[in-house]
Formats: structure tokens, sequence, C-alpha cells
């Protein structure tokens, strides 16, 4: 005998199931792409309520010198950790304009870290910011990156509860209108 053709109820529900694992697929891959963009570079909570880059720079003894002269690389420490000073200070003294105007215009997301910074400034206060300074490069005359690292205590003005944090960021400075600013910073681990 020929091949009798299937009854239209199972070859609907072969068609059902197929068209129901295809649809489930694209929901898993959306749901998963959603997931994947809404929590990729996000910063953690606890970077969140921290101004990047915003601790006090150790002396210049601390800098260490990486493939150039050593003296060449301290003179590059010295305004490099003064710009650090001064992002410690205005995160201190809560001057997000000065705070701001220690970063190149350029900065990758200047408007979303503003409101970042001041929202961690309405929710914590920082008893203490220490930073350490080090591996200075230079790349070229107006550009040059160190290893910053920040050591934070902040303090939650509800509660009260206080949190040590520690974190390290790869800044690359560029000297724009005479004056070093922050142009990039990215978390070092």
């Amino acid at each position: 005998m020929a091949d009798l053709p299937k009854p239209p109820v199972q070859a609907y529900a072969k068609r059902l199931w197929i068209h129901g694992f295809v649809a489930g697929l694209v929901v898993v891959g959306l749901a998963l792409g959603a997931w994947l963009f809404l929590s990729g570079p996000a910063p953690k909570e606890e970077e969140a309520r921290l101004p990047a880059a915003a601790a006090p720079a150790p002396p210049a003894a601390a800098v260490k010198p990486h493939g150039a002269p050593s003296g060449s690389q301290a003179e590059l420490g010295k305004p490099l950790e003064e710009v650090l000073a001064r992002l410690q200070e205005a995160t201190l003294k809560k001057d997000l304009d000065r705070f701001l105007s220690l970063y190149s215009p350029a900065f990758p997301r200047l408007e979303e870290k503003r409101r970042r910074v001041a929202r961690a400034w309405q929710t914590y206060d920082y008893p203490k910011m220490d930073f350490r300074l080090a591996e200075v490069r230079t790349a070229g005359p107006d550009k040059a990156s160190a290893l910053v690292t920040w050591e934070i205590q902040t303090k939650n003005r509800q509660t009260g509860a206080v949190k040590e944090l520690h974190r390290t960021y790869r800044v690359t400075f560029a000297r724009e209108s005479g004056q070093w600013r922050i142009a990039a910073l990215d978390p070092w681990e």
C-alpha cells in the first residue's frame, strides 16, 4: 500500500509543537539578550554609589616608573596626583561642578556620571578617602595613564552604616587647555 496521508489532526499537532518550540527559543533569546544588555557594563551597586576615581594620591615616592627614565615619570606623577587630590577634595566637599571640571569634556558618558555622582552624594558621606598612584606611563606629550587605587570609607546618611571600599582603576589623563584632566577610567582587576 502506498503511504497514506496523515490525518489532519496529527499534522496540525506536529506543526503546532514545532512553532511552539521556535517561539519559545525566540522568547528565551530575547530575555537573555535583554538581561545581557541591562546588566552588561553597568556598575555594581557598590561602585554605582562611588564617584569613580575620587581618592587621594600617594606621595610622589609611590609613583612607579614604567619603561621610561624615572625623573620624567616622577615629574609627570606630580601633576596627575594634583588632579586626583582636587578630585578627592571636590568629593569630600560634594562640589559637583569642580568634580566634573576635572574630567575631559570627551569623557565617555559624562552626563550619566554627573547623575550617578549626584545620587551617590545624596545618599552617602565620605569620611575617609585615600589614593595611591602607580605605574605612570606617558603616551605622548599630552596623554598619560596610571593605576589609581582608592581606599574609601562610605557612610549611609540615613542608616549610618559604614563600609570600607577598595577600587583600582586604569586612569587615562589628557592635557587639555594646559590642564591635565581624566579622559577615561577603566576598572582594573
